[in-house]
């Protein structure tokens, strides 16, 4: 016989217990939305860290990434200064492995988040969830491409090498036995080389690792890098402009007709923009020196002879060829050589070339015009200091060398030919020397 007192007891304990089953359905229920919301700080702080890099690195302006890392937190529903929500765009990171570097950015995304149940209970009606993400520069496997599809798309003969020990080496060629050939005693070294179709070696030479044959063709990774846009111009006056004999001659910016340095004297054209409709000229024994600016040259490059050059950082466009093979010193750091004819850098002197490591042609060194086949040819000696990538996308690329050329390049033609006794050591430009050139690919690291 159950007593009245047991029934009331009862009621008390299932009253109780549906308040505590009641209480975690609540809980679970907050639980899952502080998670979704979690799940969406994280994509608004991935968007946020990816679009600063990005814009940092064509810019180099902290205040432009900043708003670009913002405007993407925006975009996925985080607006910073709005509800409480903040995104915090640091250059470089404070926090993690990669604080203090200034190759990556860090985007901090913090948001209230409302609750149902938990304020019941705690008198909080929302919850502040935060995520936090870190993009920059990320390996890029690949140093050397070639892109042509039949032929022989990689050459090496004589006792030179190409030593790529950081990178890989891709073959585009489906040429059954001679996509790659090497013949002598030279090497050719890489992390790892891939072929679409085959390859041969005769002599002593070696190739490390075996090549992976087979491979599916790679693509241009340039192939979205824009040409730049041609200023124009036309001459009203003094537009021909010719330094001779062993006097010297100091021009200031503006629009020429062509410019000529042929005697022993120095030519100097003041920092500025120039534009010169015809041909850019040294030759003799004298001196040219261009200061830094951007220089559109219509007709040809051409530098000669013993004189020596020195080239003032910018953006350098030549409508014609450019041709610079004098025995003169040629120095030159932060520049981008655009040529829409062939391309030959043949000094005997000491060349000492870098690219930029900021701006739109981050790490170009020189790119060939997609729409030329015109030889792109390198050579240098023991003493020479080449740094950047050399892009030539439709053109084969020629190297020849004697002595251990110091260069740290990325090589993407049409095809790849090494001469010579010299001995190349591309070390990954990309990733080794500058991390923020357009061939690395920016990345999600945190």
């Amino acid at each position: 016989m159950r007593l009245r007192e047991d029934s009331g007891q009862t009621l008390v304990f299932v009253a109780l217990g549906m308040t505590v089953l009641v209480a975690f359905m609540g809980l679970a229920i907050d639980v899952g939305l502080l998670l979704r919301s979690r799940r969406n700080m994280q994509i608004a702080a991935d968007a946020a860290a990816i679009a600063a890099a990005l814009d940092y690195r064509y810019n180099s302006s902290t205040t432009s990434a900043k708003a670009a890392g913002q405007a993407a937190a925006t975009v996925n529903g985080v607006t910073n200064g709005t509800g409480g929500a903040t995104v915090t765009i640091n250059i470089p990171p404070v926090y993690g492995p990669y604080a203090g570097d200034s190759g990556f950015i860090e985007a901090i995304v913090l948001d209230p988040s409302p609750t149902i149940f938990m304020g019941v209970l705690s008198k909080k009606n929302s919850l502040n969830v935060g995520a936090r993400a870190v993009a920059g520069s990320g390996s890029n496997v690949g140093c050397i491409w070639t892109l042509a599809k039949s032929g022989t798309d990689v050459s090496l003969t004589g006792s030179g090498s190409i030593t790529a020990s950081n990178c890989d080496i891709y073959d585009d060629s489906s040429s059954a036995s001679s996509a790659l050939t090497l013949t002598g005693s030279g090497a050719i070294t890489a992390k790892e080389v891939g072929i679409v179709g085959g390859y041969t070696r005769t002599g002593s030479g070696s190739i490390s690792p075996i090549p992976v044959t087979g491979i599916a063709p790679a693509a241009d990774p340039l192939a979205s890098l824009a040409a730049p846009s041609i200023p124009t111009g036309t001459c009203s006056s003094n537009c021909t402009q010719s330094n001779t004999g062993s006097g010297n001659l100091s021009l200031n910016q503006g629009t020429y007709t062509s410019i000529s340095n042929t005697g022993s004297g120095t030519l100097t054209l003041n920092p500025g923009n120039y534009i010169i409709t015809g041909d850019l000229t040294n030759t003799g024994s004298g001196s040219l020196i261009l200061g830094a600016g951007n220089y559109t040259i219509g007709g040809n490059f051409k530098s000669t002879g013993s004189s020596s050059l020195t080239l003032g950082s910018g953006l350098y466009i030549i409508g014609g060829n450019l041709q610079l093979t004098g025995s003169g010193s040629m120095t030159g750091s932060s520049i981008t050589f655009y040529t829409q004819g062939a391309t030959t850098l043949t000094g005997s002197g000491n060349m000492n070339l870098s690219a930029p490591t900021s701006g739109p042609y981050s790490g170009i060194l020189a790119f060939q015009a997609r729409s030329d086949s015109s030889t792109m040819a390198i050579t240098g000696s023991g003493g020479d200091h080449i740094q950047g990538i050399l892009y030539a996308p439709s053109a084969p690329l020629t190297l020849t060398g004697s002595g251990s050329l110091n260069v740290s390049l990325d090589l993407i033609a049409d095809s790849l030919t090494e001469t010579g006794s010299g001995s190349i050591v591309d070390t990954n430009y990309s990733v080794v020397t500058n991390p923020n050139s357009v061939l690395s690919r920016l990345a999600l690291v945190e």
